[in-house]
């Protein structure tokens, strides 16, 4: 490193995410190393494996099932989610025996994930659906182009659209869904119109509910977004981006945050215990 504060030189990103929004907020110096600075890091491959597997494998799910829908031929079945998880986990990097246990450990997410799909009233609409939308700053004329992918967009029997997005932590609380930032974003893109129907073009209308499924015990939690939590969200975004553009990139140091940073064996605030900056 060259001895300046993290994001001082480099270019400044073309655009926001969920994700760099979510980081800048928790420590602008890890933002600042992550999307202006574009450092590597330190991550291990076991670290998301697990998770970026279980996606794939519930998306490659979906797709067979709205690629059967629409040719009116039969639907997936559990031997269509367990070959993906699989040619993912194989792939990921990981040791053979992280394989086996994380082979072992998908069998009933896989399997929950399978019986809710054959329960649920709902069609898909999509799955990793991109989107982008400009947000104007008021006072300078500039914009700011906000980005995304979301997990999954479904069509509810009385015509209203519910998105859905896949965890492989923890359950979280009604409180905490009810909270969650990233369902805000989601709800802020499609309230501007940013995906469109694959079939009719028009633009799908704003969620009537937003939701977290959590995939080790197979349970949606359900929550809404009201026009004023997404007009909340909206101003949050350019908060941040006015300060991204100053340049303002303080590190935020704390145990906990430090501890599971992939810049803490660079960073010259990290707050995380000695032993770590070390590991790999």
């Amino acid at each position: 490193m060259s001895g300046l504060p993290p994001g001082t030189l480099a270019e400044l990103p073309r655009y926001e995410s969920y994700s760099s929004l979510s980081t800048f907020e928790g420590c602008p110096a890890r933002y600042a190393f992550r999307y202006v600075d574009r450092l590597p890091g330190i991550v291990t491959p076991s670290r998301y494996a697990f998770g970026k597997a279980v996606h794939a494998a519930f998306e490659a799910f979906v797709r067979a099932r709205i690629a059967a829908r629409d040719s009116w031929l039969p639907g997936p079945d559990a031997a269509t989610i367990a070959s993906a998880f699989g040619l993912a986990i194989d792939a990921s990097g990981c040791t053979a025996d992280e394989i086996a246990r994380y082979r072992e450990r998908a069998e009933p997410v896989l399997a929950r994930f399978l019986e809710a799909e054959l329960a649920s009233k709902s069609e898909p609409i999509g799955v990793e659906l991109g989107f982008g939308v400009d947000v104007d700053l008021p006072g300078d004329g500039r914009r700011a182009r906000f980005v995304g992918y979301i997990d999954r967009i479904d069509r509810r029997p009385d015509g209203g659209v519910e998105v859905i997005d896949y965890k492989t932590g923890s359950p979280r609380s009604q409180a905490d869904v009810d909270a969650d930032l990233q369902l805000t974003a989601y709800a802020f893109a499609l309230a501007r119109g940013a995906l469109r129907d694959s079939t009719t073009g028009a633009a799908l209308a704003t969620p009537v509910r937003v939701g977290l499924y959590f995939a080790e015990p197979g349970i949606t939690v359900w929550t809404r977004r009201s026009a004023g939590q997404v007009a909340a969200f909206g101003e949050r975004l350019i908060a941040a981006v006015r300060r991204i553009r100053l340049r303002d990139f303080p590190a935020r140091p704390a145990d906990g945050r430090c501890r599971w940073c992939e810049y803490r064996a660079t960073c010259p605030a990290s707050a995380a215990p000695a032993a770590m900056h070390g590991a790999s």
